[in-house]
């Protein structure tokens, strides 16, 4: 056999070979149709962020991942999309882990006040082991953890006066999340804490059923709250990672190649919420001062002061959580420190 028919033969052969190894890896993916619940607005991050995950796993199924996001709420509070999606009713939820907490308690590292004072420390503990481990926890849930997006620091808004020192929050009716460790917060530090799911919050604050709130710079705005609210007090009190998870109901039904599309598609949808929220940060304070809010931020002597009032929060939770995960994660955030 010539050299000529040789090559002829190994190119056929090669290019049968490859056709099948394509054929088998389209047949891996089959078509989905996934509904993905979320809790705030399409224009808050975590909503583009979804769109950009739908984007993503779109294209690397080759158009087979048909997703639908569902924005404000539209399928359940945050702990009504987590039950659903334990239950397989929805597929892909993002719960804050807040929220998540109620499943993962350790979670809970991150509801401990004025943990962090940089999304770079943050960004280092849910990037790093402990951030990875707790995903693990959840496939014990009937839930898989795919990545983390996040809400950002949290602040306070009110419609009674500026929040200038400790003794401002005395008396505040303020909506908190539904957790034990932000109604603690609250109370050490003298407001009146109302856990409320965050689709009733808005109501509650018109009707002034509540004095305030307390969310991240960016819902605050998502949400229309400087609309019936007047003040906007920086107090980074609990920065908030959200959790991306599936329900493993769905997900043990998933070949390999599709959980990879999945996974792939979370992790660029990371870096893309980023790029993007951080940016939005810079100038939402702008805008909600734009929009008739009064801005003031914590001096730091106060703010030490409200660190020494919810001392005991965290050591009271520093044992239930696990000394060693909470002596872990500080030893991150120091690593952080010792380098900025």
């Amino acid at each position: 056999m010539s050299f000529k028919v040789k090559s002829s033969t190994t190119a056929c052969l090669t290019a049968a070979l490859l056709a099948c190894v394509a054929g088998q890896a389209s047949a891996d993916i089959q078509d989905r149709n996934m509904k993905f619940s979320y809790a705030v607005s399409a224009s808050n991050p975590v909503g583009l962020a979804v769109q950009k995950f739908v984007d993503v796993a779109q294209e690397k199924s080759g158009g087979k991942f048909k997703i639908t996001g569902y924005p404000d709420a539209q399928l359940g509070n945050e702990l009504q999309s987590m039950s659903s999606a334990q239950g397989g009713i929805v597929e892909l939820s993002v719960v804050s882990t807040a929220g998540a907490a109620s499943n993962v308690k350790e979670l809970g590292i991150f509801d401990l006040p004025f943990l962090f004072h940089s999304v770079e420390e943050a960004d280092a503990v849910i990037d790093g082991p402990v951030g990875q481990r707790l995903l693990e926890k959840f496939s014990a849930k009937n839930l898989v953890g795919l990545c983390y997006w996040d809400y950002g620091f949290r602040q306070v808004t009110n419609s009674k006066h500026p929040i200038r020192k400790l003794e401002d929050l005395n008396g505040l009716k303020l909506r908190v999340l539904q957790n034990r460790i932000y109604i603690d917060t609250f109370k050490a530090l003298g407001a009146n804490p109302l856990p409320l799911p965050y689709p009733e919050t808005y109501t509650a604050l018109e009707s002034k059923a509540i004095d305030g709130q307390e969310s991240s710079f960016l819902v605050t705005k998502s949400s229309g709250y400087q609309e019936i609210q007047k003040y906007l007090t920086e107090t980074k009190h609990v920065f908030l990672p959200a959790v991306v998870m599936a329900s493993k109901r769905f997900w043990d039904r998933l070949s390999a190649q599709e959980r990879t599309v999945l996974r792939d598609s979370c992790a660029e949808s990371v870096t893309y919420f980023r790029e993007v929220s951080r940016k939005m940060e810079k100038d939402v304070v702008q805008e909600l001062v734009g929009a008739g809010m009064e801005f003031n931020a914590i001096d730091p002597a106060e703010k030490a002061r409200m660190v020494e009032a919810t001392a005991s929060v965290t050591a009271k939770y520093k044992t239930e959580l696990g000394a060693e995960l909470v002596d872990e994660t500080l030893a991150t955030i120091q690593k952080v420190r010792g380098r900025q």
